[in-house]
């Protein structure tokens, strides 16, 4: 008898570490899935106070794989204000394989969060689905919204409303080296050994600007979209599909016309290649199978898909398909492309191979 009570007593605590590691660890992220930033845990409508954030990861299809929960509180804690739309971009940094985000060090719960001080985060996820939120910035004023860089450890970027600023190797408390631009920024997205980023740039039709080679002081940039000066783009995405330029193709979420605004690169200038409907969207990612690209977007309530056939230069085409949407009180903010290994390592025309197949069996 009392083997066998020894025996139960094993099983449960078995049992119990084994939950414990399930809901500490996150399972490994599949490529050719999406990660997609959420907020708000459903139990209570979205407010102005420091929110819970998930990584969540939907296959293609728009089936919910994983749910990655951030620490609310403690010393690696980071949160997101509940009901700001231009929070919570996820930027890929360039090699692929590292992806960016950004939030405060506030407990949940807390008022304010963007008005406090040495409180903004960046947030690192690999594709072990393990995030790393020890990096604090403590100089960091504004709201804060996407981080970008080379490779998760060096060459980081930080758009805020504040400006964009150049956080070089951050860890542990960090300060800035240099402000990029004094005007509000959004998403800040390495390509192509080049710094670009989205704002708000109030006064100035430019939305989206190249800064040039990682620059690491002032800049003045070169001007890749032009709206109207009231216009803001928050989310956008770069695109090599000519192959002998670099990044050649930008898909841009106007907030204000709620279009996508498609761009071509020549090698000299940048120029419009039409336009569809966004669907309220804020955000966006998506994947490039030879010159057709498979494109994924978020507004704050829905997860959209859209295929763009019409190639290098080519006036856009496609509809929004709905793929997901979002429970009671919790929003999607940004959204990422977690690419094939092959897109890295292979080459273009390996990986629009193995995600064709991938598809295929899904």
């Amino acid at each position: 008898m009392k083997s066998v009570t020894i025996a139960l007593r094993l099983t449960t605590i078995i049992s119990a570490f084994a939950l414990a590691l399930t809901a500490t660890y996150a399972q490994p992220l599949t490529p050719g899935d999406l990660l997609v930033y959420r907020v708000g845990t459903g139990s209570g409508g979205l407010s102005s106070t420091a929110t819970a954030v998930f990584l969540d990861e939907y296959s293609p299809l728009g089936t919910l794989v994983e749910s990655i929960a951030l620490p609310t509180t403690g010393s690696a804690e980071l949160t997101a204000v509940g009901n700001d739309t231009t929070e919570g971009i996820i930027s890929a940094a360039q090699n692929g394989v590292v992806f960016n985000f950004t939030g405060y060090r506030a407990d949940a719960g807390t008022a304010d969060p963007a008005s406090g001080t040495g409180n903004r985060v960046i947030g690192i996820i690999g594709l072990n689905g393990v995030p790393n939120t020890s990096t604090a910035l403590t100089d960091a004023t504004g709201t804060i919204r996407s981080a970008g860089s080379t490779d998760g450890s060096s060459l980081f970027y930080v758009g805020t409303s504040a400006g964009l600023f150049y956080y070089g190797s951050p860890s542990g408390a960090s300060t800035s080296t240099a402000e990029i631009d004094t005007r509000s920024s959004r998403q800040a997205l390495i390509g192509g050994n080049a710094l670009f980023a989205s704002g708000t740039l109030a006064g100035n039709i430019n939305k989206v600007i190249n800064y040039g080679t990682l620059p690491t002081s002032a800049t003045v940039g070169t001007p890749v979209i032009a709206t109207t000066l009231t216009d803001t783009v928050n989310g956008f995405a770069l695109f090599d599909l000519n192959g002998s330029v670099g990044p050649d193709t930008i898909y841009a979420l106007s907030t204000s016309a709620n279009k996508v605004y498609k761009y071509t690169y020549n090698g000299t200038s940048w120029s419009a290649s039409g336009s569809i409907s966004a669907g309220g969207a804020m955000d966006i990612s998506g994947v490039a199978i030879g010159s057709t690209v498979d494109l994924f977007l978020t507004s704050s309530t829905t997860l959209y898909s859209e295929t763009d056939s019409s190639g290098y230069g080519g006036s856009i085409t496609g509809t929004l398909t709905t793929l997901a949407t979002a429970g009671a009180n919790e929003d999607f903010r940004g959204i990422t492309y977690i690419p094939e290994p092959s897109t890295v390592g292979l080459g273009v025309l390996a990986a629009a191979t193995l995600t064709a197949l991938r598809r295929r069996r899904s």
